[in-house]
């Protein structure tokens, strides 16, 4: 087949995916905010590389797409600057025999349930762990029995467990915390709600932890053994790469507007302080990802990336500024990325066009001219609508009433080739 004929089925080809299950397998592990789907990463990987290539995925959040690639025989690289993300991305993509786990379950399960049961008859009492503003977002008995389960956690030695359990308790700090956890961003719980909220900390952990059970033995099951998976806490504006080393790139970079869109930071913020994370790290996830703080500026090569901050410039200099320092380190990744992919390999960005001041940001047209700048080849952009997304399809960003803005609602496949 001839790569134009290719392409167009490519293009061709139904990429909703609308109504399939995105959470099986390790996939269900975690919430994560801006998550690519299994069968995008799937296809992608499945088109452009064969068993035994290494796939990166320098934004790798939860590890999605090194999940695929490990059930596809592929190795796998993945970064993050998120050390929550880090934890999952493990969790997700390391295959444990599941009667490792039950043993070592077992075990973990009766400690922690002999000490909550002692705490519940006031045998004996715990003091919480140090986290910023506690009794705001945590109620005293939930904080108590928190403290309590990452005690032994703390006690599991080796690696590969502790990422799967502490993955099973994040969800759990998750779910019995104050927060409204349908968000992704840090709201409280309404008075009314917040009334009746008590939750049993133990069963929602139990539950979690044999939950995951079942899927890690489906995954193990499946997963060929016989491949790598690096998962690494990094910047991937200086990867940790040898040139020609990749050869295969499957991404979808943050959108590096944390105040509208995605706060992976908020979002990760309390299961980071419960697990005792670098707190200097976790509360700064969102400023040291792309866009989040001060850059130098360069003249980057793409003319709609020009006109663009011109426009939103003449709206708000100051959001110009923050959509022209995402742009500046997302072509530091670019320059890293086309260092790393051997000739002929591909690059694969999942993007979405988000909205600055009511002015569109066409990241995938911006992505194609900086990427031809620095060598890539355009081969295609395959445009497809999210089914069903957690963010609103409209907000009001500036908080003008009755204004509203669109917010994204599909999502751009860019494929380059090296």
């Amino acid at each position: 087949m001839k790569k134009t004929d290719e392409f167009m089925i490519l293009n061709e080809e139904d990429w909703s995916f609308a109504g399939e299950d995105t959470k099986y397998l390790t996939h269900g592990f975690h919430p994560y905010p801006a998550r690519m789907i299994p069968q995008i990463a799937n296809r992608l990987i499945t088109r452009y590389s064969k068993p035994g290539d290494l796939v990166l995925d320098p934004f790798c959040g939860s590890g999605g797409v090194l999940v695929e690639a490990r059930l596809l025989g592929r190795n796998s690289v993945g970064i993050d600057i998120n050390p929550l993300a880090i934890i999952i991305a493990r969790a997700k993509t390391t295959p444990i025999n599941p009667k490792l786990i039950l043993s070592s379950w077992r075990e973990l399960k009766e400690k922690i349930g002999e000490d909550i049961r002692s705490l519940r008859f006031r045998e004996f009492d715990v003091e919480p762990l140090r986290i910023p503003n506690i009794s705001y977002w945590f109620k005293p008995q939930v904080a108590k029995e928190l403290t309590i389960i990452r005690h032994f956690l703390d006690g599991v030695e080796d690696s590969d467990l502790y990422h799967f359990f502490a993955t099973c308790f994040s969800v759990t700090v998750r779910e019995v915390s104050n927060l409204r956890t349908d968000e992704f961003k840090i709201y409280r719980l309404p008075p009314e709600k917040l009334e009746k909220h008590n939750p049993n900390v133990f069963q929602i952990f139990v539950e979690n932890v044999e939950e995951r059970i079942r899927r890690m033995a489906e995954f193990y099951g499946l997963a060929p053994k016989d491949v790598a998976c690096d998962v690494l806490l990094g910047d991937s504006r200086k990867l940790p790469l040898k040139n020609g080393s990749v050869d295969l790139v499957v991404t979808s970079p943050p959108y590096g507007d944390s105040r509208t869109t995605v706060a992976y930071g908020q979002f990760s913020k309390f299961s980071s302080l419960w697990l005792g994370l670098d707190e200097n790290i976790v509360t700064n996830v969102d400023k040291i990802s792309l866009g989040g703080g001060l850059r130098k500026f360069k003249n980057l090569p793409s003319e709609t990336l020009h006109t663009t901050i011109e426009e939103i410039s003449r709206r708000s200099k100051e959001r110009a500024r923050e959509t022209l320092w995402y742009f500046t380190d997302l072509f530091e990744c670019l320059e890293q990325l086309h260092g790393a992919l051997r000739r002929g390999g591909y690059c694969c960005f999942v993007v979405g066009n988000r909205t600055v001041r009511r002015v569109q940001v066409p990241t995938d047209k911006i992505i194609v001219e900086l990427g031809e700048n620095l060598g890539f080849k355009h081969i295609t952009t395959i445009y497809r609508r999210i089914p069903s997304k957690r963010m609103p399809w409209e907000n009001a960003p500036e908080n003008i009433p009755g204004e509203r803005c669109k917010t994204i609602s599909g999502e751009s496949i860019v494929i380059l080739a090296c």
